[in-house]
């Protein structure tokens, strides 16, 4: 038998303080949609105390309940025990790999395009080229669009377009603060014990660790952060040699890979010599604040304070977005916020993006039910799970049609990805967008129709009529 691999092993404290009550069975999205006991965390943890009491070997049987899992950790806040499941799920699939059971196609994405970085770009470009030359070129029912489910994909499926030049192609290494920005932050050094606050108001300098979908999907959101960042008074470093934050990599449990792109990336980071990290992604910040811990053994992840896009600018208490004039009351557009579970459960941010929006004057800022449940998107869950992934993303379209809006904001690329096919999906008529993408529409908005991108809905009350 194949045994449960060192880091299962060293969590099996958190699988006995498992009681079995039962609450994960009311927060789990999955559990809501196939009501199956090998789909909720009580279930799964049940199977790894048998994996661990070896009367049960890593079979496919198992490797298939452990991959069925979003990584939302509801269940790990709604535990009385605060059992974390998400590490045992993550441990367990760290034993698969070293059982052997990482597909080769999986494999080859993870150990070399991710880990090696350098040939994701070029392999991306010509997906764009595919994209925009040749898919749009051929109508809904031809013979080309009929393969798509032979290659994995939902022929209905809205797909991101994969930007023509990635942001890291075309980005300065260091962009000062813009003209007239107003320079808050102070040259003496911060205490390691500050709060948060204080060390981005403190902070004279950012290095933005952009993201793999950030960097070749939305290139767009990229330059809205970076200008941003300068508008708020810091110099914005962007190393080019920057590639994936090893999010992939850990929840696919391949966690030697892991280690050696978190080494790698803690190096590049400090030896920008900023004050501060900023992402735009909720699963990166989540990745470098919590699990470089554990990879690592650095304090803090990085040994660098480690921010959200939003959560920087909200800390940071000054206006990011260029002054303009007030819309009357009639005709702001009504945004509402969906929180990425990496963010909200995984860093405990809720409050910072929502004060962002709130800054925002054309904006009705308007609270969707359910703000905080899984989209169904999880990474790459949606692309192995669309069937059930677009089940779970169903009850976001209710509660997103529920809320009457026109934009729909978060700050997590996958989530934005999720979102998009959700609402098209729905025949919603919302546009999906980061908060960065707001902030860079200024404080009255009036770039707002422009700056919409392509696909996300007509969007019709955004016109400013």
């Amino acid at each position: 038998m194949n045994g449960p691999g060192r880091e299962l092993e060293i969590r099996r404290e958190y699988a006995e303080q498992c009681r079995s009550c039962g609450n994960c069975r009311s927060v789990c999205p999955i559990f809501a949609e196939i009501c199956t006991e090998d789909a909720v965390a009580r279930g799964k943890i049940s199977l790894i105390r048998a994996v661990l009491d070896a009367e049960l070997d890593l079979t496919a049987i198992f490797d298939e309940k452990i991959q069925l899992c979003l990584n939302c950790k509801a269940c790990r806040d709604a535990c009385p025990n605060s059992v974390p499941v998400d590490e045992l799920i993550l441990a367990s699939r760290s034993g698969l790999v070293q059982a052997g059971r990482l597909p080769f196609v999986k494999r080859v994405i993870l150990r070399q395009l991710l880990r090696r970085g350098r040939l994701l770009p070029p392999m991306c470009r010509c997906a764009s080229f595919f994209q925009r030359v040749v898919l749009r070129g051929f109508p809904r029912e031809s013979a080309l669009r009929q393969l798509l489910p032979v290659m994995g994909i939902e022929r209905g499926r809205v797909l991101p377009e994969f930007a023509a030049r990635a942001f890291l192609a075309d980005a300065p290494e260091v962009v000062q603060p813009a003209p007239g920005a107003e320079q808050i932050g102070d040259t003496a050094p911060v205490s390691p014990n500050a709060d948060r606050e204080t060390v981005a108001r403190a902070a004279r300098s950012a290095v933005f660790f952009v993201g793999c979908a950030t960097n070749l999907l939305y290139p767009g959101t990229a330059r809205a952060i970076v200008d941003a960042l300068g508008r708020s008074g810091v110099a914005v470093h962007v190393p080019r040699r920057q590639g994936c934050c090893g999010t992939p990599v850990i929840e696919a449990g391949d966690f030697v890979t892991a280690r050696a792109i978190a080494a790698e990336n803690v190096a590049m980071l400090r030896g920008s010599g900023a004050d501060v990290v900023v992402t735009g992604c909720a699963s990166c910040g989540f990745t470098f604040k919590k699990k470089y811990v554990e990879l690592l053994g650095i304090e803090g992840g990085t040994g660098m304070p480690v921010f959200d896009f939003a959560e920087f600018l909200a800390h940071r208490g000054v206006p990011a977005v260029p002054a303009g004039g007030e819309r009357t009351a009639a005709s702001k557009v009504r945004v509402t916020y969906h929180e990425p579970c990496q963010l909200s459960r995984g860093q405990g941010i809720t409050e910072e993006p929502r004060s962002v929006l709130r800054s925002l004057t054309w904006i009705e800022f308007v609270e969707m039910r359910d703000s905080d449940r899984c989209c169904g998107g999880g990474g790459t869950f949606s692309l192995t799970n669309y069937d059930l992934a677009s089940a779970i993303g169903r009850r976001k379209a209710d509660a997103i049609r529920e809320a009457g809006v026109d934009i729909v904001v978060t700050e997590c690329p996958s989530c934005v990805m999720q979102l998009r096919d959700v609402a098209a999906q729905a025949g919603l008529d919302v546009a999906v967008l980061a908060i960065a993408d707001l902030v860079a529409m200024g404080y009255d908005g009036a770039e707002v129709r422009a700056e919409l991108p392509a696909g996300t809905g007509p969007a019709t009350a955004l016109s400013g009529a």
